[in-house]
C-alpha cells in the first residue's frame, strides 16, 4: 500500500517538474524579449509625449484654428482600437485590457480594430463588428498603423464614427502596467470620456423599484462613481494648467492650423504605434512575473511532495523493520 503511494508521488514530482521546465524556459525567453521591449517602449514614449504636448498646446491654445478634427459631435458610433496579446500564460494582461475597452462600450453603435491574436479570438466572439486588425503585436509593421490611421480619419470625415478611443497597457516596470484608454478622435483633451452601457444599465437597474440591490454593492458603486468624479477633476484641472502655462510661447509658421492639419495623422499613427510598443513591453513584463511565480510554486510543491514522499519511504522502512523482527521473534 505504500509502495502505491510512493509511486503516485514520484510520478507527481516528475509531472511538476515538467512543467516548470516549461514556466522556466518561458520565463527566460520573456526576460530576453522584455529587455528590448522595454529599450523601445522608452525610445517611443520621448517621442509620443512631445507629440502629444505639441497637439495639445495647438488645439487648446490658439486661436481661430478650425479643423474637422476638433469638432465634438452627438455620440451615435465608437471605434475601439483594442491591444492585447499574441499569446496567454501573462497573468491578468489579456483580460485586463479587455474589461477595460468593454467599460466603454455598449451604450452606442462600436466598431473594433484588434491588435494582437488574443483581440481578434476575444472580441469575435462577441456582438460586435470588427472592422480591421493587425494580427501580430510582436511582428507587425508601421504601414499596419499607417493603414488604419488613414481609415480612421476618413471614417471620421465621412460621419461613420463619432469617436475613436484607443485601449492599451501602460508600460511602467516589468511588476507595473495598467490597462488605460485614451481618446484619439476627435481631439478634445479637457472632457473625460463617456462610459458605456454598464454604467447606464446600472443607474437603470438603482431606479427601477422591482429590481434588488444590495446596500453593499450600492455602497461599492457610490465610491467607484466618488473616485472617477474626482479622477475627472483632477484631469480637467491638469488640461487648464497646460492651458495657462503654454500660451504665447511659440509661433507656428505659415499657420497654427496648417501645422495641426499637418500633425495629426502623425499623431493618430504616433499614438497607435507607441501603444503597440508599450503593450507588447507590459506583456513580456507580465508573462515573466507570472512565469517566475509559476516556477517558484512548482519548486514548493516538489519541496512539499519530496518531503511526503520520505515520509512514506521511512514509515514503509519502518513497517519491513516491524515485520522482520516479528518474524525472528517468531521463530524462536
Amino acid at each position: 500500500m505504500a509502495g502505491a503511494g510512493m509511486k503516485a508521488i514520484k510520478t507527481r514530482i516528475a509531472s511538476i517538474n515538467s512543467t516548470k521546465q516549461i514556466t522556466n524556459a518561458m520565463h527566460l525567453v520573456a526576460s530576453s524579449k522584455l529587455r528590448k521591449a522595454k529599450l523601445a517602449a522608452d525610445e517611443s514614449s520621448s517621442y509620443f509625449n512631445t507629440l502629444y504636448e505639441t497637439i495639445v498646446e495647438i488645439s487648446m491654445n490658439t486661436k481661430g484654428v478650425n479643423s474637422e478634427f476638433l469638432k465634438n459631435r452627438e455620440l451615435k458610433r465608437r471605434c475601439h482600437i483594442v491591444v492585447a496579446g499574441d499569446r496567454g500564460l501573462a497573468g491578468g494582461y489579456n483580460g485586463n485590457a479587455f474589461k477595460e475597452a468593454e467599460k466603454y462600450m455598449g451604450l452606442v453603435d462600436d466598431y473594433v480594430i484588434t491588435v494582437g491574436k488574443k483581440a481578434y479570438d476575444h472580441f469575435s466572439k462577441m456582438d460586435v463588428e470588427i472592422i480591421d486588425r493587425i494580427e501580430s503585436v510582436e511582428k507587425y509593421e508601421y504601414e499596419d498603423v499607417s493603414r488604419i490611421t488613414e481609415k480612421l480619419m476618413k471614417m471620421f470625415v465621412d460621419g461613420e464614427v463619432d469617436e475613436v478611443l484607443f485601449t492599451y497597457t501602460q508600460f511602467f516596470s516589468a511588476l507595473s502596467q495598467e490597462a488605460r484608454t485614451i481618446k484619439i478622435l476627435p481631439l478634445v483633451f479637457d472632457e473625460p470620456l463617456e462610459y458605456g452601457g454598464e454604467k447606464y444599465n446600472e443607474n437603470i437597474e438603482e431606479d427601477d423599484p422591482d429590481v434588488f440591490i444590495s446596500e453593499d454593492l450600492l455602497r461599492e458603486r457610490e465610491e467607484i462613481r466618488q473616485r472617477e468624479k474626482q479622477e475627472a477633476e483632477e484631469y480637467a484641472k491638469k488640461m487648464k494648467s497646460k492651458v495657462s502655462t503654454g500660451k504665447a510661447k511659440v509661433q507656428y509658421l505659415p499657420s497654427p492650423q496648417s501645422v495641426l492639419e499637418f500633425l495629426i495623422p502623425t499623431y493618430i499613427s504616433g499614438t497607435i504605434n507607441g501603444g503597440i510598443v508599450e503593450s507588447y513591453a507590459s506583456e513580456q513584463g507580465a508573462r515573466r512575473t507570472a512565469m517566475e511565480s509559476a516556477t517558484d510554486n512548482a519548486n514548493e510543491m516538489i519541496q512539499s511532495l519530496e518531503l511526503s514522499y520520505n515520509r512514506a519511504r521511512q514509515s514503509a522502512v519502518t513497517q519491513e523493520i516491524t515485520e522482520i523482527s516479528a518474524g525472528v521473534e517468531a521463530l524462536k
